[in-house]
Formats: C-alpha cells, structure tokens, sequence
C-alpha cells in the first residue's frame, strides 16, 4: 500500500513515517516545512513533497506525481496558533481539509485517517462524562475547524463511499515539539531539563489536560487504519490518552524525581488557563475504540516520562540546538 503523510515533517508524521518505513513502505511526506529532525538521517526512505494544504493545484499535483491508496491527514494548525491567527487556521484546516478530500476523490484514494481533537468538545456537555456521542460546540477555533472536517468526513463516505475514519487525540507528548500551544508545558517541561534549561510553566499548577504519548498516539493512528472496514462503526472514536489525566503538579513531582536538578516554575497565563479550563474538565470515554479496533493506552504518567528521557537522550543531537 501507498501512503502519504500530510504534515509528514512535523512532530507526529515524523513517528508515524519511521513507523510505515520500518513496515516496508515508501511513504510521500507533504508539509509547507522541510524535512528536518531524524526523518533527516533516513531521507533514502521516503519522497517528499513541500507544499500548502490550502494550494489545491499544489494538492492535486502531488497526488497526481505520487498516486497513493491511504492517506494519514495530520496537518494543519494547532490551538494556540489557531486562536492567534484563526484566518490562517481556516486556510490550512478548513479549506486544507476540503482539498485533501478532494483530491482523495478525485484520484481514488481509498482510505484516509483524519486527526481530530478532543478540542472539539466544550459547551453545553450535560454529563461529567464525554463519549463518542456527547454534542460537539467548541468555542475554539481548532475546535471548530476540527469538526468542520469530521462532518466533511463523514459526507464524503456517504456520497462517495471514502473509508474515512478517524480519532479525537489529546494533547500529544513527546521530545521534539516545536510549536507552542496551550499544553506544551507537558512536553517542555520534561524537555528543557534534559536541556540543562529552566522552564517555566505557563498554567496553574492544579492544572489538568487530557495528554497522549507521542509513541501511544501513532499506534492508535496505525490501529485504526489495519483495522478491516466492517469493523469501523463510530467512525472518529475519543481517545482518553492517560486516565484520570494528572495535574501540572504531578507531572513536576514525577520530572524532579527523575532530574532532581529540573529548574521548574509556574507563571500562569490567563489567556492558557483558559483554555485549559475547558477541556481540563473532561473525562473521556474511548470505549468504542477499545471495542472496535482493540485500542489501550501502552505509557501511563511516569512510563511516559521514562521513555521521553529515554528517546531524549538517545537522540540528543537532534533537540540540542
């Protein structure tokens, strides 16, 4: 099987195309960022494409060089950025979206797993508890964006039968995270120690977010795709990620218990905390992606923090820079 990566240079697209080489594929990486990190040491083993998910000729023409049978649409723009320039957001996950689709139409594509958000949830839940049924009204622009491409989603596989499925991921984990968003103190705060650096953590520390590992979220992204057709019933399954999610403080507690020299401070910002405050709340149920597809979660809190020092180290090189 073909596959292309939108958002194949970033931060997940880059596992999950390490992932797809080490199964035998030659994945086609599209991202308007060039290749960089380790997808730099092993560039024999994939074609890259650099380009705009808002361009459609530019779509369209790397669909049309590259003919592929599954895509991964992981690009796009994240919260933060999102919410300083929801312009840009429309552009890149509005109407980059549609395009993928499109182009996926047009050139017969017959798989395509999109990355959602729990971001979609927010006002209005009636329950303390959100499922794969729970009413969607984000009042973030992500949010919003995101649930403009599950509904477009599920219209492309009712009109013209796309095999589109895809999961609502938690805030993702992991060494190598360039861009700032209202969760990164997750990841930052793990990484700036190894560092040798202070970081302060922009939230407050009773602070909570739903999180996944980074290795965690490419599984379940690679799960769902092997998972036969008859089998997808939800279609965008929630993934809790680690459950009941920890506090900012606990995530210290456990990076001092291992960097006992971590340099580690709160300094919250209002404008993060407020966002945080709408999805901290939630407790997710991912029931239907343990059901249908056979999902678990592989690294709770401190096997998260472990393997993150771990692949941190190991790769030093590469996120000292």
């Amino acid at each position: 099987m073909s596959t292309l990566i939108t958002g194949g240079t970033g931060f997940i697209g880059s596992y999950l195309a390490q992932i797809l080489i080490g199964e035998g594929e030659r994945p086609i990486l599209y991202d308007v960022a060039p290749v960089r990190g380790m997808l730099s040491e092993m560039e024999s083993g994939f074609d890259f494409v650099q380009g705009s998910l808002s361009n459609l000729s530019e779509v369209v023409n790397c669909l049309d060089q590259y003919p592929v049978d599954r895509i991964f649409h992981l690009g796009g723009l994240l919260s933060l950025p999102s919410e300083h320039n929801p312009w840009a957001s429309f552009e890149a996950n509005v109407v980059g979206t549609y395009n993928m689709l499109e182009a996926a139409r047009i050139n017969d594509v017959k798989q395509f797993i999109y990355a959602s958000t729990i971001a979609t949830y927010s006002k209005d839940i009636a329950s303390d508890v959100i499922d794969d049924l729970t009413i969607q009204r984000p009042t973030t622009m992500y949010g919003v964006t995101k649930v403009f491409g599950e509904l477009l989603g599920r219209f492309y596989s009712r009109k013209f039968d796309l095999d589109f499925r895809g999961v609502r991921l938690p805030s993702v984990v992991g060494p190598g995270a360039k861009t700032a968003h209202m969760s990164i103190y997750n990841a930052w705060a793990i990484e700036e120690p190894l560092k040798g650096h202070a970081y302060e953590l922009r939230c407050e520390p009773e602070a909570k977010c739903p999180v996944i590992y980074f290795k965690d979220a490419v599984r379940a992204l690679w799960l769902l795709a092997q998972a036969n057709r008859s089998q997808i019933s939800t279609m965008i399954y929630n993934l809790a990620g680690i459950s009941p999610p920890f506090s900012a403080r606990a995530l210290v507690t456990v990076v001092h218990a291992r960097l006992p020299e971590a340099r580690l401070t709160f300094n919250p910002d209002p404008k993060i905390m407020e966002l945080l405050r709408e999805i901290g709340r939630l407790k997710i149920d991912d029931s239907c992606a343990q059901s249908e597809w056979g999902w678990h979660i592989d690294y709770p809190l401190e096997e998260m923090v472990d393997d993150f020092i771990k692949e941190f180290n190991e790769n030093r090189s590469l996120y000292v820079s």
